[in-house]
C-alpha cells in the first residue's frame, strides 16, 4: 500500500479511475445502435452520421496527451473534473441536437472530454498503489472493459427500441453527472509538487512527448496495439451497418453478435497471462500478429471459396478479437516498462495512437459492403501486416539480437 494514501482515498482512487474509464468505453459504444436510424432523423446521407463516429474518435485520440500534459502541470483530480464536464455539455448538445452538425459538434465534444479518462485514470492509480496492487487492479480493469463493446450497444439498443434515439444520451448524461458529483466529493489528488519538486514546464513535458515518437521501440509497440484493438473498435463501429442494414437484423439484438469476439478476446487475455509465466511478452506478441495474419489468410481463402454470410464473419472477426486479446497485455507491458520514467506520457501517445487508427478503422469498416469476404479479408490483411511490419522490424528482431549477445557473452 501507498502509505502517502489513506486506505479510504486509495479505495476511492480506485473505484473512480476504474468507473471513469468503463464510462469512456460506454460513451464510445452506447449510441452505435442508433446510428442507421440517425440518418432518416436527421434527412441526412449515411456518411454524415459516419463522419461524427470518425470525428468522435479523432477528438478522443488527439486530447490524449493534451489532458496528460495538463495533468502534470496542475493535477489530476482538477483535470479530469473539467474533462467529465467537458463531455457532459457533449452529450447535452447531442442529446437536444435537431440536426446533424449539432449532433457532430456534441459528439465531439464528447469525444474530447472522454479523452482525459484513460491517461488520467493510469495516473492515478500509479500514484496510489503499489506494484503489485496496480497489476491487480489493471488486470481487474481491463477484464470489465473487455465486455463494454458488447455490453454498451446492447444497453443501447434496448434504450432505443423501448424509448428514443435520445434516451441513450440521456443515459449517458444521467451517469456522467453522477460520476462528476462523485468525483468532486470523493476523489483525492495524486499528484504533489514543492518547490523541490515542481511540476514540469511546459518545454519538458514537449521533450518527453518528443523522445518516445522518435522511438521506433515505441512504435513497434504503438502500432501493434492500434491495429489490432483499432481493428476490433472499426469492427464494433460498423457493426450497426453490417447486421442492421445490410442484414436486417434489428438495432436491439445486433450487438449480441458480437459476443463470440469478445468473449474470444477475454480468452486471449487469459491465454497471454497463462503463458507469460514461461515465454518473454516479445515471443507473445510475436505469436499474436502472427495469428491476426493466418486469420487474414484465412479469410482470404474463404472469399476464394465464394464462402459468406454472418457465421463466416463472426468466426473470423472472433479469431481476429482472439489475437487482439493476446496482444493487447504484451504491448501494454512493453510499452511502459520501455519508457518507465515517463509512463504518464507514453500512456497518452498510447492510447492516442489506439484511438487514432480507431478513427481509421472504423471510417473503413462501415463503408465495407459484407456480400462476399473479399472486403473483410482486406481490412484484416492490411492491419495484420502493418502489426507484423511494426513487431518485426521494431521489436522482435532487436528482441533476438539482444538475446544473440547475452549468450555470446
Amino acid at each position: 500500500m501507498n502509505s502517502k494514501f489513506t486506505e479510504h482515498q486509495q479505495k476511492w482512487a480506485f473505484r473512480l479511475a476504474f468507473a471513469v474509464i468503463i464510462l469512456s468505453w460506454l460513451s464510445i459504444k452506447i449510441s452505435m445502435p442508433a446510428l442507421p436510424k440517425l440518418a432518416e432523423v436527421f434527412h441526412s446521407t449515411p456518411g454524415g452520421v459516419k463522419l461524427s463516429v470518425t470525428l468522435f474518435f479523432v477528438f478522443f485520440a488527439l486530447s490524449q496527451p493534451i489532458w496528460g500534459g495538463i495533468a502534470q502541470k496542475i493535477g489530476c483530480r482538477p483535470t479530469l473534473l473539467v474533462g467529465v464536464l467537458v463531455s457532459i455539455v457533449g452529450s447535452l448538445i447531442a442529446m437536444l441536437a435537431f440536426d446533424l452538425p449539432s449532433y457532430i459538434v456534441g459528439r465531439s465534444l464528447e469525444g474530447l472530454g472522454m479523452g482525459s479518462a484513460s491517461p488520467i485514470a493510469r495516473t492515478i492509480l500509479t500514484d496510489v498503489l503499489d506494484r503489485k496492487n496496480l497489476a491487480k487492479s489493471m488486470g481487474t480493469i481491463s477484464g470489465v472493459a473487455s465486455i463494454m463493446p458488447a455490453l454498451a450497444p446492447i444497453i443501447g439498443g434496448y434504450l432505443l427500441a423501448w424509448i428514443d434515439w435520445r434516451a441513450i444520451f440521456a443515459f449517458f448524461l444521467i451517469l456522467s453527472a453522477l460520476y462528476f458529483l462523485l468525483a468532486f466529493r470523493d476523489l483525492p489528488e495524486t499528484r504533489f509538487y514543492s518547490k523541490e519538486n515542481p511540476p514540469p514546464t511546459t518545454p519538458e513535458l514537449l521533450g518527453y512527448y518528443f523522445s518516445i515518437l522518435k522511438s521506433t521501440s515505441f512504435w513497434g509497440f504503438a502500432l501493434c496495439y492500434g491495429v489490432m484493438t483499432g481493428g476490433l473498435i472499426g469492427y464494433y463501429s460498423a457493426a450497426p451497418y453490417w447486421f442492421v442494414s445490410q442484414l436486417g437484423i434489428a438495432a436491439d439484438h445486433y450487438a449480441f453478435l458480437t459476443v463470440p469476439t469478445v468473449v474470444l478476446y477475454i480468452l486471449g487475455l487469459f491465454v497471454n497471462r497463462m503463458l507469460l509465466k514461461k515465454h518473454d511478452l516479445e515471443k507473445l506478441l510475436f505469436i499474436g500478429i502472427s495469428l491476426a495474419v493466418l486469420t487474414a489468410v484465412i479469410t482470404l481463402v474463404l472469399a476464394v471459396m465464394n464462402v459468406s454470410g454472418l457465421i463466416a464473419i463472426i468466426i473470423v472477426l472472433s479469431l481476429f478479437g482472439f489475437s487482439a486479446g493476446l496482444v493487447m497485455p504484451s504491448v501494454n507491458a512493453g510499452a511502459m516498462t520501455e519508457f518507465k520514467k515517463v509512463a504518464g506520457p507514453a500512456s497518452a501517445l498510447l492510447v492516442m495512437t489506439v484511438f487514432g487508427t480507431s478513427a481509421i478503422t472504423a471510417s473503413w469498416a462501415m463503408r465495407i459492403n459484407i456480400d462476399t469476404l473479399w472486403s473483410v479479408g482486406l481490412y484484416l490483411g492490411v492491419l495484420s501486416m502493418i502489426g507484423l511490419f511494426a513487431n518485426f522490424f521494431w521489436v522482435w528482431r532487436p528482441y533476438k539480437n539482444n538475446a544473440k549477445q547475452e549468450i555470446s557473452s
